[in-house]
This record gives C-alpha cells, sequence and structure tokens, in this order.
C-alpha cells in the first residue's frame, strides 16, 4: 500500500505555476485533488448521472438508492463534528491560540448539516431531514430505508469507512477522506437533481424545481464552497505537518476506492432493469 501512495504521489505533478503561492503543502494538496478527480469512481458516477438522466428509475430502484446511500449519510454530520474536535485538541497544546481557528473550517461545513444558517432568527431544516422529506415524498418509509433487501452492501462498508476514517487516530486521514467526500458530492449531488428533474411527472413533482428536491439542491450550492474550505484546512494542516501527506491520500483513496463500488453496483442494477 505504501509503495502504491508512493507512485501516486510521484506520477500525479502539477506545474508550480497552478498551484497557490504555499509551496510544498498546495503541490501536496494538488496531487490529491487530481487523484481524486482522477479516479475511476468519476467514470461510474458520470455513467450512473446519464442513467438516471436517460428515465426514471422505479420503485425499487429508488428503494436500493437512498437506502444505499442513508447507510453512509447518516454517520456524515457527527463525522464533521468529531473531525473538527479533534483537529482542536491536537493542536491545543502546540498551536494554543490558533487551534479552534483551524478547525472552524471543518466545522463550518456543518452548518447546513445541523440547519444553523440563520440560527440568530431559526433554526432550519437539518440535512437529514430534508432526506426524510424526499423519501417520504417517494413513498419510501423507515422500514424502506433500513431493510437489508434495499441497502446494498457497499452501503454499509461505506458507513464503516465514514465512521471511521472521520474519527482516525491519524489526522491526515480524516482530513484526505472528508476533502475526497466534499469533491465528489459536488459533483455527485448536480447529476442527482438534474436526473430527477429530468422527469418531473414519474417523480410527481410539481414542476422541475420543486422544493421537494431542496435536499438534492443545496448541497450544488454549498459543496463548492465546502471543497475550498476542505483544501484550505488540508493545505495548512499539511504545511505545519510535512510528513502527513501519504496519510491524506490514503484517507482520500479509500473514500474514493468505496464510492467507485457503490456507483458501479448502481449502475449494473440500473442498466439490468432497463
Amino acid at each position: 500500500m505504501k509503495a502504491h501512495k508512493a507512485t501516486i504521489l510521484s506520477n500525479l505533478k502539477i506545474p508550480e505555476e497552478q498551484c497557490y503561492p504555499h509551496g510544498h503543502a498546495n503541490m501536496a494538496h494538488s496531487e490529491i485533488a487530481v487523484a481524486i478527480v482522477r479516479h475511476n469512481a468519476m467514470i461510474e458516477l458520470d455513467k450512473f448521472g446519464e442513467l438516471l438522466c436517460s428515465r426514471a428509475i422505479d420503485d425499487r430502484e429508488r428503494k436500493v438508492f437512498f437506502a444505499t446511500m442513508w447507510a453512509f449519510l447518516k454517520y456524515v454530520p457527527s463525522g464533521i463534528i468529531n473531525l473538527a474536535a479533534k483537529m482542536t485538541d491536537e493542536h491545543i497544546e502546540s498551536q494554543t491560540w490558533e487551534a479552534s481557528a483551524q478547525a472552524a473550517y471543518i466545522l463550518y461545513a456543518s452548518i447546513e448539516e445541523y440547519g444553523l444558517q440563520h440560527y440568530r432568527t431559526r433554526m432550519l431544516t437539518t440535512h437529514h431531514q430534508m432526506f426524510k422529506k424526499l423519501i417520504t415524498h417517494f413513498g419510501i418509509t423507515d422500514e424502506d430505508i433500513f431493510n437489508k433487501t434495499y441497502i446494498k452492501p457497499i452501503g454499509t462498508k461505506m458507513g464503516k469507512n465514514v465512521y471511521k476514517y472521520y474519527r482516525s487516530d491519524k489526522l491526515g486521514e480524516a482530513l484526505g477522506f472528508h476533502l475526497a467526500s466534499e469533491m465528489m458530492s459536488s459533483r455527485a449531488f448536480h447529476y442527482f437533481l438534474k436526473g430527477f428533474q429530468k422527469h418531473p411527472r414519474e417523480y410527481n413533482l410539481i414542476h422541475a424545481n420543486d422544493p421537494i428536491l431542496d435536499f438534492f439542491k443545496v448541497h450544488c450550492e454549498i459543496d463548492p464552497m465546502h471543497v475550498e474550505t476542505g483544501r484550505n484546512m488540508l493545505v495548512s494542516y499539511i504545511a505545519k505537518n510535512n510528513n502527513v501527506t501519504n496519510d491524506t491520500m490514503e484517507g482520500a483513496l479509500a473514500y474514493m476506492g468505496c464510492i467507485e463500488q457503490m456507483f458501479k453496483m448502481m449502475n449494473i442494477e440500473l442498466a439490468g432493469r432497463h
């Protein structure tokens, strides 16, 4: 595994002029980002996006899709909180006055997850609540979402990884995993939104911009910003810890490997029932 990581780090070189002016740390981040965007998971995601647009998925396919996603999405909000806390704890002695400020970049990604965008006036719907409204619209019950008939094994595996890596003893691993998650989500949710908007009648939508799709829409709006804050955090961390680059790459590839398997499974599921 170490040899594999070393090969990736040495082969994926980015011209210096394309990087932000922070030397080694930005070069390391760029190598990790390229490994993410060139990963086969992106190819499988693109295929899934095409299938989702080509036709409306039926009742069983929707149950498989949402149940498998929920198996790991449910751990994301608490995972982000744990990662921010770990970042603070790890640096509170060595960087006493900056530890919480650095962790804030991570914590910021959880604002929408917990519906805190307008906390001064009111609490908004959380992402989990949006997800529940969406599946209820499709007639998917709690029993369906927790039914092992619909939860594919890769969803369960992904859930274990999300829980594990966000709480990893190796902070670099967790940061790499988080970056990959945000970069993948930034692309995936655009496909999800477009695919469901393509077939408003089949999905019983009022129109293509039906508010019931807000769970998809909000990710399309906020994930690009979270990618940038994730980048800032990773660069800052690597700049102060030059020996963690391989850990960050390992975390990113762990996420991408699982997500590749998930979309490959979904592509087989959808193509087989076309």
